[in-house]
């Protein structure tokens, strides 16, 4: 176990909380028993934001939680156990002393909540007691994300634990990561379907530190295979040229948790970001394929502001001016073969029909834009999903879309009693259940029992 004056040192160094301190340095020490003390480390493999720091980079941003993915399935008992043998051995090694007792596992999402199809994910809590002071009472909670059934495109590496403590070589081991290409590849994904400081960080920062050590066409090949784009990928070049970037600049130094050092401003991220699709694409030039087939930028960016803040579109369709709340946008298949985007939506007004559930197609959209009126869903806003095979790709009923929109039980609109807006702090990364929609946080202890300095969360989610 590393001493109270370690903790302190990096607290500086990383400039972050020193309770974060201990969950990183025990991040360390719970890989390094995953792939080299249990029984999981020829199937589990390591991904996400603590796959580039404890695999790939010596310094980037500190990310709250673990996530890895397993090829196959395993129960939730047996994985318990797993986990508690773990921390059994490496309670035993450091004097890190786990609260077992308080460790369990649950399915992280309902087969409506998953944010992209057909995602099975356990939520792992563990805890341990804070060795910083000598309040034993404290815990401090790790969670770790285990995606079963994980599909990846690339190779799983081997690579060294990056460990920056001074017991490193107690932990000196392999362990198996992502491919970094397409660790890329999925933020750019992210990017795609929603607005995620983390994930413009991690791509324009991997950018600016690998340059041309970083295979680029493995990156776009695994980004084009995990969307709907394989037939005209020009279309998704224009897409991102065309992201919204005005969250990313209100809430850029507010969200991400980096030292100093690792200053990468926000311009700086979106410029990288934005000369590099040139050299990503550049292998895809457009091959004519229909882009009405695909919802283009024009009518993307519109629409996905709309779902993320809930706010009524204004539309013509042929021909009349309508209103409406948007739902999905659904890649889908009709009798005859042909496959394209499908808006649906909830009509108020306009057009020839009564309100209620509607179908439409990009082509047939003569403008829209944005107003400030917000609404109550009436089902799960689902547009994080779009631009991925959906679960049900055959639409042989284009009169009858209502089976892709999971109606709330009992019909109607979510009360406002029932929809809450999921904030996380950007400093402590507790998560807060709100009736607004609105970052500010009322002062608040993290997740240890310490005062926060943290005022303002980002949103993560919404509850029906």
């Amino acid at each position: 176990m590393i001493s109270k004056t370690e903790i302190e040192e990096k607290s500086k160094e990383f400039e972050i909380h020193p309770a974060n301190v201990e969950r990183d340095y025990v991040f360390g020490w719970l890989i390094y028993g995953i792939f080299s003390l249990s029984n999981l480390k020829e199937t589990i493999f390591l991904k996400g934001g603590n796959a580039l720091r404890k695999g790939y980079f010596e310094h980037t941003r500190f990310s709250l939680d673990l996530d890895f993915g397993i090829a196959g399935d395993i129960g939730q008992i047996e994985l318990l156990n797993e986990i508690n043998r773990i921390c059994d051995l490496i309670q035993e090694r450091t004097q890190v002393s786990f609260v077992k007792e308080n460790n369990r596992i649950e399915e992280k999402f309902t087969a409506t909540e998953a944010p992209i199809t057909d995602l099975r994910v356990y939520e792992v809590r563990v805890y341990f007691k804070d060795f910083y002071g000598n309040a034993e009472h404290f815990k401090i909670k790790i969670s770790m994300d285990i995606t079963r059934f994980d599909k990846v495109l690339l190779p799983i590496q081997k690579v060294k634990l990056i460990h920056p403590y001074s017991d490193a070589s107690d932990v000196a081991c392999e362990i198996r990561c992502m491919k970094l290409e397409e660790i890329i590849a999925t933020k750019l994904k992210c990017l795609l379907q929603r607005q995620h400081t983390p994930d413009l960080f991690d791509y324009a920062y991997s950018i600016k530190l690998l340059g041309g050590n970083l295979n680029k066409q493995e990156v776009v090949r695994a980004f084009i295979q995990k969307t709907i784009f394989g037939r005209n990928p020009y279309v998704l070049k224009n897409i991102l040229y065309k992201t919204s970037f005005v969250y990313f600049r209100e809430y850029w130094d507010k969200t991400l948790i980096r030292a100093r050092q690792l200053v990468l401003g926000v311009e700086e991220a979106i410029t990288i970001f934005l000369s590099d699709l040139d050299i990503l694409f550049g292998v895809y030039p457009d091959n004519g394929y229909a882009q009405f087939v695909y919802f283009g930028p024009e009518l993307r960016v519109p629409i996905m502001d709309a779902g993320r803040t809930q706010t009524l579109l204004k539309m013509r369709y042929k021909g009349s001016d309508r209103t409406v709340e948007p739902y999905s946008l659904k890649y889908l298949q009709r009798k005859d073969g042909v496959e394209r985007e499908y808006l649906y939506v909830y009509n108020r007004t306009g057009g020839e029909n009564e309100p209620g559930i509607r179908c439409f197609v990009s082509e047939r959209i003569e403008s829209i834009e944005n107003t400030n009126e917000r609404f109550e869903p009436r089902f799960p806003i689902e547009l994080s999903k779009a631009g991925e095979k959906p679960e049900n790709p055959y639409l042989f009923d284009p009169d009858k879309p209502a089976h892709v929109l999971r109606v709330r039980r009992g019909g109607g609109a979510y009360s406002k009693t029932s929809l809450r807006y999921i904030y996380q702090c950007s400093f402590c990364g507790k998560k807060f259940s709100k009736s607004t929609y609105n970052g500010n946080l009322r002062p608040h202890k993290d997740k240890n029992g310490y005062p926060c300095g943290g005022r303002y969360g980002y949103y993560v989610d919404t509850k029906y």
